[in-house]
């Protein structure tokens, strides 16, 4: 069964079965290539869960790809801890077009951020798995293992971006080809440098891990997450804080 997506629509305004519908991936977002696909999301009743699954979602085409899903199963998608969490982000910035139930548009906001309950023990546990990786980075440096050094140093950027787009209302971190976009489009404005120079000292890192820009970084991100009242994950590093800060140890 080939439909296109004008088809889709149409269908899904006409349909009872069809309770709401919009496109995803980076058409729902805005930012589509020549090579993107058509990611569309389709919410049906219960009842014609299997049917719909059928004629929609396992037909491929090239560039048409239809998820089908009831409304009960979109609630738990993607919910906080489960297994899908990681693809929060596919719910950013996206617009429903259809949506016959007034319900559908607040889910996909709501799955589009941390949980304001699981904010701050978030932040605190990627800030701290930040700071490990740094540790552990600088202290190969330290004792002549650049290769682990590096290593070590390039996993330290997922969770720090983790914890900088959590401390901006709960916004969950963009994949990364959608980071330079959210960074420039939507800013942290506390952030404490602009996006181009925070993506290029990010870069740096993963190109050398330099000892000195690492500490630099981190200088800055811990006053701006101590500000915040983060201080007690900071200060479970005790002694190894002052090398961690640029000194010896």
């Amino acid at each position: 069964m080939s439909q296109s997506l004008d088809q889709l629509r149409a269908l899904a305004l006409d349909d009872p079965n069809i309770l709401a519908f919009w496109l995803g991936g980076s058409r729902g977002k805005g930012l589509a290539t020549e090579h993107s696909d058509h990611d569309c999301l389709m919410i049906v009743a219960d009842a014609a869960l299997g049917d719909y699954r059928q004629r929609f979602q396992q037909v491929s085409q090239s560039d048409l790809d239809c998820i089908v899903m009831t409304l009960d199963q979109l609630r738990a998608y993607a919910e906080w801890g489960g297994p899908e969490t990681w693809d929060r982000y596919s719910f950013a910035h996206v617009r429903v077009d259809i949506d016959k139930t007034g319900e559908v548009q607040a889910l996909i906001d709501a799955k589009a951020c941390v949980p304001a309950e699981a904010r701050f023990g978030f932040i605190d546990a990627c800030l701290d798995h930040y700071v490990n990786q740094l540790y552990r980075s600088l202290k190969n440096f330290r004792d002549g293992r650049p290769i682990a050094a590096r290593l070590e140093a390039a996993e330290q950027v997922q969770p720090l971006l983790n914890a900088l787009f959590a401390l901006h209302d709960g916004r969950p971190r963009p994949f990364h080809k959608y980071l330079q976009w959210e960074l420039e489009t939507y800013p942290l404005d506390r952030l404490p440098w602009a996006p181009d120079v925070f993506l290029e000292k990010l870069l740096a890192i993963l190109d050398s891990a330099d000892p000195d820009l690492q500490r630099e970084i981190f200088r800055k991100i811990e006053t701006l997450f101590r500000a915040a009242g983060h201080d007690a994950i900071f200060d479970t590093w005790g002694v190894a804080l002052p090398f961690i800060r640029g000194g010896s140890i």
